[in-house]
């Protein structure tokens, strides 16, 4: 369960309030086609989902914060999209701001 605290961050890689950079996922294609820019506020492990596929998985996920480049599809008007400024996101997604290990390895 999230905290909204420094505790949710205690093994991940991530620090709470910690700036981060998001690769951004099409929904229905799941190429990355930007980034974004957010700020660490929660964390949670073991997050049960439907995939695409169909299958069941478990993501890490983290709350962002103060997002900064994300736009997603308006729920009420067609080819519209809209600034959103906080969400989840799956760990694997996110990137340190500069100098990142991860940079340039796909995730699924």
């Amino acid at each position: 369960m999230a905290t909204y605290s420094e505790a949710d961050f205690e093994d991940s890689r991530f620090d709470y309030g910690e700036r981060v950079r998001i690769l951004l996922r099409h929904p229905k294609h799941g190429g990355i086609y930007g980034e974004a820019e957010g700020t660490c506020a929660a964390r949670e492990k073991d997050v049960s989902f439907e995939a695409r596929d169909g299958t069941e998985r478990t993501k890490t996920l983290v709350w962002l914060k103060d997002i900064d480049g994300y736009e997603k599809p308006h729920d009420n008007l067609p080819d519209t999209t809209k600034e959103v400024d906080e969400a989840w996101f799956a760990e694997e997604a996110l990137r340190k701001r500069e100098g990142d290990p991860l940079d340039g390895v796909s995730f699924n």
